[in-house]
């Protein structure tokens, strides 16, 4: 299989499986999150979580994995979601743009090295 986006892993190492939901305005982190589900954050939410620190606590405290299109191995997500034990990939560019809300996706992480691979 070959992966359709990468980026950098931070957080843990591993692999997770399931179903794709675009996070592209400040209203769409606070929702009941289901057990398969993995967030794909826009890259113009970089400003609010960085006045809003506490919004990107709550979304990593409800998951299992994270995509971002921006972020740094050393910052506040990369921190969040080791601190959290959560697989999440930074750096994924267009990454709304090519990922669909319910699409069923397998995200691996391993040590500087994430990526995403389309499952259905």
């Amino acid at each position: 299989m070959f992966p359709i986006l990468k980026g950098e892993s931070v957080g843990v190492a591993g692999e997770f499986s399931g179903r794709v939901v675009i996070i592209s305005s400040p209203e769409d982190i606070h929702r009941d999150w289901a057990p398969d589900e993995i967030p794909v954050i826009s890259g113009t939410l970089a400003a609010h979580f960085e006045s809003n620190p506490g919004d990107l606590d709550e979304l990593l405290s409800h998951v299992s994995a994270v995509i971002s299109e921006t972020g740094e191995s050393i910052g506040n997500l990369a921190s969040l979601a080791f601190i959290r034990e959560i697989i999440c990939i930074v750096k994924v560019k267009d990454a709304c743009y090519v990922l669909e809300n319910d699409m069923v996706i397998m995200i691996t992480a391993h040590e500087s090295d994430g990526a995403v691979f389309f499952v259905e």
